[in-house]
């Protein structure tokens, strides 16, 4: 991929919530011909292994910047007038951002409702966020009072009339994109549509409603496409996947049950132990997962490798699909859940996985297998012929200048 060429433009486009699934399992009957069209002409994952916490925030920041939440320093999502709202501010990031590194070599960027970018350095800028939400809904004029430059609303609303709304959603997100391809050409654009996550919330994981969502924005990436000046290189990326709260673990009460004395925690979805009597109480219910929700012992070095904060415990355990690990000391030991669906669970569970394709002029065909996300963001640094300072991985080979 890219090998021998001078930098290009590249857009971008993270679907939040876009589990590798949506693409690869058949049976969704997922219409996303733009994305799979991406997908064949260019270099894409099976799968992408994320950060922990595997929540939107976070990843997000790792796509940016080639490093894990405990080295970003946004380590969870961002909550109003909470213990994390400094995290919608760019000065919270603490490692260097795609969009940080570009500007510093004198590219033009723009960032598009990317996590964490309230006043950016960027040279264009709709930052995710709000003061209130409503659910999932998220009121336009937060993001626009806060665009730089302060005029920028107004001008993507010359183009279309339709833009400035009640509220922000997926077609703000394109439009706008769209005015900045068409009339200001920047280097970089990154773009983050999250309505594919909201509606799995609200109706389930990989839900058929779900799926229209992403055959919706399918459609506006075909409109952000036709825009993009000639040689623009295009990424497709997700934060993380997606599960069903169908039931949920409580492992203190299975403790209590059980007559045993110690200490358990729940931390990125696992179960963990400092306690050598509980650790061994756990091991032995993993003979009968039904009864125990529980999965599998999760190696202590994967665990203190993606989270060193949970490097004091001395076994970590995941639970089954569709199960869900909660700190509660009432109700059932296991019991039925929400059935609505969830992220934040262990990254490297069977099947959770999130996106990976890149595409355009010069990009080879290639399956790249399965992948670390804290990969991507070198990748996509050297598509623009730049390093990020603070990513421990490198580039793909095939894409390294």
């Amino acid at each position: 991929m890219l090998a021998g060429q001078p930098p290009h433009k590249l857009v971008v486009i993270s679907i939040d919530g876009l589990d590798a699934r949506f693409l690869s399992t058949p049976a969704l009957h997922v219409k996303a011909e733009n994305i799979r069209g991406l997908a064949r002409s260019g270099a894409s994952a099976s799968g992408v292994v994320g950060v922990a916490p595997s929540d939107s925030w976070p990843a997000h920041a790792a796509l940016a910047t080639g490093t894990a939440p405990w080295r970003n320093g946004i380590t969870a999502n961002y909550e109003p007038k909470g213990p994390d709202a400094a995290f919608a501010s760019a000065s919270a990031i603490k490692t260097q951002t795609l969009w940080d590194a570009a500007s510093a070599a004198g590219l033009k960027t723009a960032t598009i409702y990317w996590p964490s970018t309230l006043g950016a350095r960027s040279s264009f800028n709709f930052p995710e966020y709000w003061e209130s939400r409503q659910g999932n809904a998220v009121a336009f004029d937060p993001i626009a009072s806060h665009a730089q430059p302060p005029s920028v609303a107004d001008l993507v609303e010359q183009m279309f009339p339709s833009f400035e709304k009640q509220l922000w959603d997926d077609s703000s997100a394109a439009a706008a994109a769209q005015w900045l391809l068409a009339k200001e050409k920047p280097d970089l654009l990154m773009v983050h549509m999250a309505e594919v996550d909201a509606e799995q919330h609200d109706t389930g994981a990989l839900s058929v409603y779900a799926r229209d969502m992403l055959e919706n924005d399918d459609d506006m990436i075909s409109q952000i496409v036709e825009k993009a000046p000639a040689g623009t290189i295009f990424a497709i990326v997700s934060d993380h996947g997606f599960e069903n709260q169908n039931f949920i673990v409580r492992p203190r009460v299975m403790l209590k049950r059980d007559g045993v004395k110690g200490s358990v925690e729940v931390a990125d979805g696992l179960i963990g132990t400092r306690d050598a009597a509980v650790a061994r109480y756990f091991e032995r219910q993993l003979a009968q997962p039904k009864r125990s929700g529980l999965a599998r012992r999760v190696p202590m070095p994967e665990v203190t490798a993606k989270a060193p904060e949970l490097s004091g415990w001395i076994a970590a355990f995941d639970t089954l699909p569709n199960y869900v690990a909660s700190f509660e000391d009432r109700g059932p030991a296991v019991g039925p859940g929400s059935h609505l669906g969830v992220h934040g669970l262990w990254p490297t569970r069977p099947g959770y996985r999130s996106v990976f394709v890149l595409s355009g002029p010069g990009v080879a065909r290639e399956n790249l297998g399965e992948i670390d996300m804290l990969r991507i963001g070198p990748t996509l640094a050297s598509v623009l012929g730049l390093q990020l300072k603070d990513a421990k991985l490198e580039a793909f080979p095939a894409v390294s200048r």
